[in-house]
């Protein structure tokens, strides 16, 4: 079931609910800090899924040369397998046409990967014991301009 969410920037008030939410959903997540420091640079793009007034879930970019890496993307537990981080990934390709995007996943999120193979991203690398907490190789993969 695909649940339709409006796809915002965000704004700087949302900062304290990304970071709960990202403790909610990662084993090393994100802190309030690092999400404050993304949020003032120039370069970092931040998009907030909203379902009627809840942060259902988030996606951060960061320009690097001429491409847009995927930084960090979460969706709330009660939230998921509703299509919200595809429509936040199809939110970034659209704003972002011409740039290559390129990110890293773990290499056993397998919902993750294979959204992102949907969405046309390929594997072109691997890093062995990239993530702790479990420790766990990340798949690196990319998506060419469409």
């Amino acid at each position: 079931m695909m649940q339709k969410v409006k796809i915002l920037p965000f704004s700087q008030e949302q900062l304290p609910a990304a970071a709960a939410l990202a403790q909610r959903c990662f084993p090393d997540p994100w802190s309030l800090a690092l999400f404050e420091a993304a949020f003032s640079q120039p370069d970092t793009t931040l998009f907030a899924a909203m379902a009627n007034d809840t942060l259902a879930g988030y996606l951060i970019l960061q320009r690097l040369g001429d491409e847009e890496s995927v930084d960090d993307i979460a969706v709330a537990p009660e939230f998921r397998r509703q299509g919200i981080a595809q429509q936040l990934l199809e939110t970034a390709h659209a704003q972002f046409p011409t740039c290559p995007f390129l990110l890293e996943v773990r290499e056993h999120n397998t919902a993750a990967l294979a959204l992102y193979q949907k969405l046309g991203y390929q594997q072109v690398g691997f890093r062995k014991r990239y993530y702790t907490n479990p420790n766990e190789g990340a798949v690196l993969m990319t998506r060419p301009p469409q």
